[in-house]
């Protein structure tokens, strides 16, 4: 008989993105490991992007259940006439561009709503699990977060019943956010957050994150032990029928898929692009996939990229991944921030699974650029390397070769698939 464990995810299908995808392959493949997962998640939460296929990767027997939450952006939006996507998208969210109405939001969600602007899923999220918890007679508690709040009722859990094992999975840093440096928070609110990580990360029995850097970063908030387990790709969703044979068109097609705040905005590659010839830049098809910071509009303007740059918004995972299949170019770009060496972007490896080149921009010795020169996946660049970028580009399009190294084994073995990672959590699940 499986052994059953508590998951508490406030991101879950019908929402979308890498937070959401990272759990929702956990408990597609830990039933192969005699674990069960039994999901908690909001009834009715403010999501930035949408994606109802990724319900149809999960168990059919998969138990599911919801708690209510009192939901600020629903009530912001309201006040601003924006729609509850339009404002809770990180990369519109925390920006203070805009009227009054905006830049008083954002300060009011930075120094109030501590840790995030879903504290009002806690009361109902806690009383719920406690639910789950005694009539299931559940041992094992797992915290998702961002957001945050998700950690806070771990260690509430933990207050009540001691004996649960309770793991923290810190998909982010928490109070090291690179977001935060952005915000208008003051000196108070940050030491309440810091502190509210602190005993949490002082209760957890295990903590895991996504990347060796970030371990470092979260010893400086507290020492002690820290898994690794990374964000992945499923070997599943990257079928080599879609591998299409672009090179054989005349055109050059380069896409970005993913969300993109200001600090991760490619001011450099814009001009990259700019300083290509007209000859070039017709051969080029550059292609934008999820949501971005406003700024980036105006960044192509100031580049006249206008004509160059097709913005697709966001699309189904399945969707995203064919699309990065049939590019003959990924774009990845690490936010321009303090401690940026430590993030670890969810969609670097789905960009390996698709074995499409990439071109890196962000911190040479961090751990992304570390794994895509490990495996050989493309050309890192520094944010200000322009002159750099723009002879790469140029290159590319004259059929120089890309470098890159195919994987020549199975993805369902491959260190960084689902599965495998599936594997190393399995075992923490274990541990007496």
């Amino acid at each position: 008989m499986a052994r059953k464990v508590l998951l508490i995810a406030y991101y879950w299908p019908p929402s979308g993105g890498a937070g959401v995808q990272r759990w929702v392959k956990f408990c597609k493949y830990l039933p192969e490991f005699g674990i069960e997962p039994v999901v908690l998640t909001v009834a009715n939460g403010t999501y930035p992007m949408l994606d109802e296929s990724l319900a149809d990767e999960l168990p059919a027997d998969l138990e599911v259940h919801q708690a209510k939450s009192i939901e600020p952006y629903t009530i912001f939006g309201k006040l601003t006439g924006k729609t509850d996507k339009q404002v809770s998208t990180p990369s519109t969210a925390f920006s203070t561009d805009g009227g009054w109405m905006q830049k008083l939001g954002v300060w009011v969600r930075s120094n109030f709503f501590i840790p995030d602007a879903r504290i009002g899923w806690i009361p109902g999220a806690f009383s719920k699990a406690k639910d789950i918890i005694t009539n299931q007679k559940i041992d094992t508690v797992i915290t998702t977060g961002p957001p945050n709040s998700t950690h806070v009722i771990g260690k509430k859990l933990k207050n009540w019943r001691p004996g649960v094992q309770w793991i923290m999975d810190m998909r982010d840093p928490w109070s090291q956010i690179f977001y935060n440096e952005t915000l208008p928070r003051t000196s108070l609110a940050q030491h309440i957050d810091e502190n509210m990580e602190l005993k949490a990360l002082k209760t957890a029995d295990d903590v895991i994150v996504v990347s060796n850097s970030m371990a470092e970063l979260e010893k400086n908030i507290y020492k002690r032990y820290y898994h690794v387990i990374s964000n992945g790709f499923d070997h599943e969703d990257f079928p080599e029928s879609h591998k299409k044979n672009t090179k054989e068109s005349n055109t050059f097609t380069i896409r970005y898929v993913g969300s993109m705040t200001e600090p991760a905005i490619p001011h450099q590659f814009f001009k990259a692009l700019a300083s290509l010839n007209n000859q070039q830049k017709a051969m080029l098809n550059i292609e934008f996939f999820g949501s971005y910071n406003s700024k980036v509009h105006k960044a192509i303007a100031d580049n006249e990229l206008e004509a160059l740059i097709s913005f697709k918004g966001y699309v189904p995972h399945q969707e995203a991944t064919e699309a990065m299949q049939s590019a003959n170019l990924l774009l990845l770009v690490i936010p321009d921030t303090k401690d940026n060496e430590l993030i670890l972007t969810g969609k670097l490896f789905d960009y390996l699974a698709a074995q499409t080149p990439i071109l890196f921009i962000g911190p040479k010795q961090g751990d992304a650029a570390h794994i895509i020169r490990n495996y050989k996946l493309g050309r890192c660049f520094d944010y200000a390397e322009f002159e750099a970028m723009g002879d790469f580009l140029e290159g590319a399009l004259h059929g120089n070769d890309i470098p890159y190294k195919k994987w020549k084994g199975d993805f369902k073995s491959h260190p960084y698939s689902r599965y495998q990672l599936t594997s190393r959590l399995a075992q923490i699940l274990d541990q007496p």
